[in-house]
């Protein structure tokens, strides 16, 4: 996975929302992304769409100031999964989404919230396992952590106040998702100006992956086993109490060995995993 990206897609997306607690669940009503050349510094294209919400169809009064998004613009759009589809039909347009080859780009976003919390949530809504989901959209540049490492003497993080420090107005409306996208998307090129790099500064959290039903094998005895949390202290600890022996390594199929959590992110179900304890010769 690069250290610094080339091209960045910046995404920002507007949810149902009223005073107090979100909505259950919460749903995605505006899916916007602009993509970015920070080596041409220049946006490239851009994709914007209203979503149509399917649990609570109606959007409160809140919503509708806090976003200008209009009752008429949901009713009229169409739903979550369609959407999803033709976000990765655009990306793949743009020969950015290669199922088989590197990641030729990363997410940007304005915190954590859209890809941590909210995509999760709709698409567990919209009944679509996360694992479905290309990796690209379970890892992302938080662009305030980007912010903060190059403007070292600054001291707060919201958009508004970002676009401040690096001398931009605020173009459009705030809590717009396609306006805020090409706000992002200037403090992204204005911090590019400035030598920052852009690499990966968070991913999905464990917990939101299903549990994971797995092979476990070590030497000739295979057991089958599920694995609640894909962290590999989690699978090891697990396979020790298995085989009733402290496991300290693991391998997937390939060979290859599991040396962080990445690789179980990844994992089909009812994959087989061969482990080594202490006292075994190393494996190869």
């Amino acid at each position: 996975m690069p250290s610094s990206f080339d091209r960045i897609v910046v995404l920002d997306f507007e949810a149902t929302c009223q005073p107090g607690t979100p909505p259950g669940p919460q749903e995605i009503i505006e899916f916007p992304s602009v993509i970015v050349s920070l080596r041409d510094r220049a946006v490239e294209d851009t994709f914007s769409t209203f979503v149509r919400p399917t649990h609570h169809p109606t959007l409160s009064a809140f919503c509708t100031e806090l976003t200008t998004i209009r009752q008429q613009d949901v009713d009229a759009a169409p739903p979550f999964l369609d959407v999803l589809a033709a976000h990765q039909a655009w990306l793949k347009g743009h020969g950015l989404l290669d199922a088989d080859g590197p990641e030729q780009f990363a997410f940007v976003t304005c915190g954590d919230w859209d890809l941590q919390t909210m995509l999760p949530v709709q698409c567990a809504a919209a009944g679509l396992p996360i694992t479905a989901l290309p990796r690209v959209y379970r890892r992302w540049i938080n662009i305030k952590k980007v912010f903060l490492d190059c403007m070292k003497k600054a001291k707060t993080t919201g958009m508004p106040a970002m676009l401040q420090a690096l001398g931009l107005e605020l173009v459009g409306t705030h809590h717009r998702g396609i306006d805020d996208c090409h706000n992002i998307a200037r403090i992204a090129l204005a911090l590019a100006e400035r030598g920052a790099r852009f690499g990966i500064t968070a991913k999905l959290a464990a917990s939101h992956y299903p549990e994971l039903p797995l092979e476990l094998q070590w030497g000739d005895r295979v057991e089958r086993a599920f694995l609640k949390k894909r962290h590999l202290a989690s699978l090891l600890g697990l396979a020790s109490g298995l085989f009733h022996t402290r496991m300290v390594r693991a391998f997937l199929e390939g060979g290859a060995e599991i040396t962080d959590d990445d690789p179980l992110a990844e994992l089909a179900p009812d994959a087989r995993i061969r482990l080594a304890s202490a006292r075994d010769r190393p494996a190869t």
